[in-house]
């Protein structure tokens, strides 16, 4: 492809504002380059990077497999491709997608279990019952003629095909892919040992144009992805099983018992001493329960679960195994023992303990994956330093582009609290009353939608214990409360309430924590939020691995660089998300309160909308004097 020239082909709307510029940088780099692009939500990214890359993609004979965080976000690029597939007129220029999800959401089979089942259990189940015969979908899928299919496909309209055809959905998606121009996963296809050779045994990387979206959450994906965790219900399960299922082994029967009080003892320590977290060896604390320290425990261990596994298969329930969990767990720690910047943990959980792997690497893992691919593109609203984020990850031969709306100084007002801050163990009740207060003084001066995004669920309870709820209701809101262990259901519907206060004479007040799922994932367009209150800065806490990790950080980077990278750097782009929620376009207007003092050093890192007008305040009258004298002008 010529880079002097645009193909503007597969774009299907009028561009706006800077996308133009957008688009004619990926097509010049990326045939050369790996590419990273900060745009906010609502700019188009994924349409202007879709469009932008197929032409070259299609010529080159390569792939496009776009890798979001969840299942449910891989509908999105399938659903502008499906504009992209109208828009072209060439028949010859057709496109075709294709949204892929995992075992557990696909399986029809499943369906005759009585208990819910995790990515591993499916798995089994699902092979277990093909090698038998025992799967009437997936022998229909071999045996009978299925349709062709033609428009690019999201994961309902698979599924609704595979039951009106009685096929295997999981498979059936798997066989699309040959004749997919765009592959739509979640990150787990990609970043997951176990289940990425699902892509790698159908297609060569090497042939594939990766996009990452909502990139930022790559830094501390690593621990999810290899943590194996075990609790103390894990080795009481284990005991059970050995039991129900005539397990003879009294040596792995003592062992077992033995870990149990060991655990116990630690969990007793940890609260004892006011601690949430731990490092343990794990080495220490096997050989203490009567057993060497090497790869045959876990070996076993498996073994053992595996029988039990497939027991539980042939009586038609979920194969769920603590001693395969805890084989599982053993053998990767053993694994992992002699890797710098793994670790395991000890954590007090209530009335249970938990050791978990704990995996700080980032950069090192990252490094390995992405020359897998043809090229890499990474895409964020919230990268902060394109820089110093590419190093975190480990991306080499990038080029970098930040774009942002073109917004108006009168749009936003961001008042920063001179007074205020939450820094500190606990918040003290004489601080937590200055909060309550400032809020009030900001909720009774706007008559809008307000979120209340507090730096963590401890802080939000503080305030809820010092009455906040009372306040807000005494001010004619109606109030809204984000719960750390709020169900998905729950949240949806207590979202959708909360925005259609904004269209009501009695207005909403969202109280809910910048660590959790409103402050990234929720969308808040127009009215639905105009005020945004943040109370404190939402630091990671100071637990054993919170240290673990800026000390490794540190051993990276030096200690400038690996206190930013670890501590600083995640805080302030959680504080960005909750600021974003309301600016989702150029002509959304919004009042910000910074509500604490050390926003002051971080301001550069923020997002230009909450600092383009900013004003210092040392009280909460202040508020109101300045939200009444700039508000006729911005709401």
């Amino acid at each position: 492809m010529n880079k002097d020239n645009l193909n503007v082909e597969y774009f299907p709307y009028n561009f706006r504002e800077t996308q133009l510029e957008l688009f004619n940088f990926i097509q010049k780099n990326v045939l050369d380059n790996n590419l990273i692009i900060n745009a906010p939500t609502g700019y188009g990214k994924t349409i202007i990077i879709l469009s932008s890359i197929l032409p070259i993609a299609k010529e080159l004979g390569k792939k496009i497999i776009w890798a979001t965080k969840t299942g449910a976000e891989t509908d999105r690029p399938i659903e502008e491709l499906k504009v992209i597939d109208k828009h072209l007129v060439n028949k010859q220029s057709k496109v075709f997608g294709i949204s892929i999800r995992g075992k557990k959401d696909m399986c029809l089979l499943k369906r005759m279990l009585s208990e819910d089942v995790d990515y591993d259990e499916v798995s089994l189940f699902c092979k277990t019952k093909i090698k038998n015969n025992q799967c009437r979908y997936y022998s229909r899928l071999l045996y009978e003629y299925v349709p062709y299919q033609e428009a690019p496909l999201l994961y309902s309209e698979v599924l609704n095909f595979a039951e009106k055809y009685e096929i295997c959905p999981y498979y059936y998606q798997l066989s699309q892919i040959y004749d997919a121009d765009v592959i739509a996963v979640n990150y787990n296809y990609i970043f997951n040992e176990q289940i990425s050779w699902t892509l790698r045994n159908k297609i060569n990387f090497k042939d594939v144009i990766l996009v990452v979206d909502e990139a930022h959450n790559l830094q501390f994906l690593v621990t999810s992805l290899n943590q194996k965790e075990i609790t103390l219900g894990t080795i009481r399960g284990a005991i059970k099983e050995m039991d129900e299922y005539r397990i003879n082994n009294e040596e792995i029967r003592s062992f077992l018992n033995k870990l149990e009080k060991e655990m116990l003892r630690i969990m007793t320590i940890l609260k004892e001493r006011g601690k949430e977290d731990v490092p343990i060896k794990l080495d220490k604390v096997v050989e203490k329960c009567g057993m060497i320290w090497d790869s045959k425990i876990g070996e076993k261990l498996l073994e053992y679960g595996i029988k039990v596994r497939l027991a539980r298969i042939r009586e038609n329930k979920a194969p769920r195994s603590s001693l395969y969990r805890l084989g599982e767990f053993l053998s990767q720690a053993y694994e992992m023992r002699n890797i710098d910047g793994v670790k395991i943990i000890a954590t007090l959980k209530e009335n249970n303990i938990s050791f978990e792997i704990f995996d700080m690497r980032s950069s090192e893992i990252y490094s390995n994956i992405w020359e897998k691919f043809y090229r890499v593109v990474l895409c964020s609203g919230t990268l902060g330093s394109i820089k110093s984020f590419a190093e975190i990850i480990g991306l080499e031969n990038y080029v970098g582009k930040k774009e942002e709306f073109k917004i108006r100084k009168e749009n936003f007002l961001t008042l920063l609290t001179n007074n205020l801050s939450t820094k500190g163990e606990e918040l003290s009740k004489e601080e937590a009353l200055k909060y309550i207060e400032s809020i009030e003084s900001f909720v009774s001066s706007l008559n809008e939608n307000i979120a209340i995004f507090s730096a963590s669920y401890r802080i939000q309870e503080t305030l809820i214990e010092n009455r906040l709820i009372e306040v807000l209701r005494r001010n004619s809101r109606r109030v809204f409360i984000e719960t750390q262990d709020m169900a998905g259901d729950k949240a949806k519907k207590l979202l959708e309430d909360f925005k259609s206060q904004a269209y009501k004479d009695i207005k909403g007040v969202l109280l809910a924590s910048a660590t959790g799922k409103f402050a990234e994932g929720a969308d808040f367009p127009g009215k639905e939020l105009v005020g945004i209150y943040l109370v404190g800065i939402p630091f990671d806490r100071l637990t054993a691995k919170t240290y673990l990790l800026t000390n490794y950080y540190v051993k990276m980077y030096g200690r400038k660089k690996g206190i930013f990278y670890s501590y600083i750097l995640p805080a302030i782009r959680r504080a960005s998300h909750a600021l974003g929620r309301a600016v989702r376009s150029p002509d959304d207007k919004a009042i910000f309160v910074l509500g604490d003092k050390r926003y002051k050093r971080f301001l550069k890192f923020l997002p230009k909308f909450s600092t383009i007008n900013i004003f210092y305040i040392n009280n909460s009258n202040q508020i109101k004097e300045i939200i009444k004298r700039k508000c006729p002008k911005l709401i």
